[in-house]
């Protein structure tokens, strides 16, 4: 059956480009389901990570679709004998222009889509940047720029581009410890006794602190150590409130430290 108004060599011409059409559909629409898939993966439980993923994948299937109705509509071009060089050509022209006269924005998007894609740092963590001698807390994260708090409260705005090598504090649990020297002949046991109880006191005041036991064995000492987990803005505070207690714990039980304390004629008590 011929449809009317229309040569015959139209019919199949329409024919196939329906065929191309329908293709670049299923072309498409799987593409979706992979992109949703792999959205669906070891997804973060963390709401900020999450809608940035999801932002990031809604970009690349819209970029999948918009690159496949391109070919599609420039194949149907083709197949009714419309000319498509002049098409390619104007689209490649204007990807020249994009690229000499936006170079910097289309850097920012790429770089910003990478940050997303590679999730190298999310709003909220600390981070250095130690190309622009940069540090503070990520406040915003976008596709073009990223916005940071300084470590002296002020707020910095820089383009992507210039994210080359970031240091992420936030992601890694870190540590401070405190290493205490004791004379070799205290008793190891009523060393640890004292540790222990002193772990036990500050509990509620330095969460997660912990008595690791014997770091260390030199001929004038054996040394102790204390840790307490800490977050990279919190280092500085703990370490300092770790040792007092420590320094504390040492006046009140009297151990004896390894050594002279240099620059006085003190030493320390229990020592013979």
């Amino acid at each position: 059956m011929k449809l009317p108004h229309l040569p015959t060599h139209w019919e199949s011409r329409l024919v196939e480009v329906l065929l191309v059409f329908l293709v670049a559909a299923i072309i498409v629409r799987v593409g979706r389901r992979v992109i949703g898939r792999l959205e669906g993966i070891r997804a973060p439980a963390d709401e900020l990570r999450r809608a940035r993923r999801s932002t990031l994948y809604r970009l690349l299937t819209s970029g999948l679709r918009y690159l496949v109705d391109f070919i599609a509509l420039i194949m149907a071009l083709d197949l009714f004998g419309i000319p498509t060089g002049s098409l390619v050509a104007g689209a490649g022209i204007l990807g020249l222009a994009v690229g000499f006269g936006a170079q910097g924005l289309v850097q920012d998007l790429v770089t910003g889509l990478f940050i997303l894609y590679e999730d190298q740092y999310a709003v909220g963590d600390q981070i250095t940047l130690p190309a622009l001698s940069l540090s503070g807390t990520v406040m915003e994260l976008g596709i073009r720029i990223t916005r940071l708090r300084g470590t002296a409260g002020e707020e910095i705005i820089l383009p992507n581009r210039l994210v080359l090598e970031v240091q992420n504090h936030s992601r890694q649990a870190t540590s401070v410890s405190v290493n205490v020297p004791i004379a070799p002949d205290f008793d190891p046991e009523a060393a640890r006794r004292t540790f222990q109880h002193m772990v036990d006191e500050v509990e509620h005041e330095i969460p997660g602190v912990n008595l690791l036991g014997v770091v260390d064995i030199q001929p004038g000492a054996v040394v102790w150590a204390v840790s307490a987990p800490v977050q990279y803005a919190t280092t500085a505070k703990i370490g300092y409130q770790l040792r007092e207690v420590v320094a504390r714990t040492i006046y009140q039980a009297g151990l004896p430290l390894a050594g002279n304390v240099k620059g006085t004629g003190w030493t320390s008590p229990g020592t013979k």
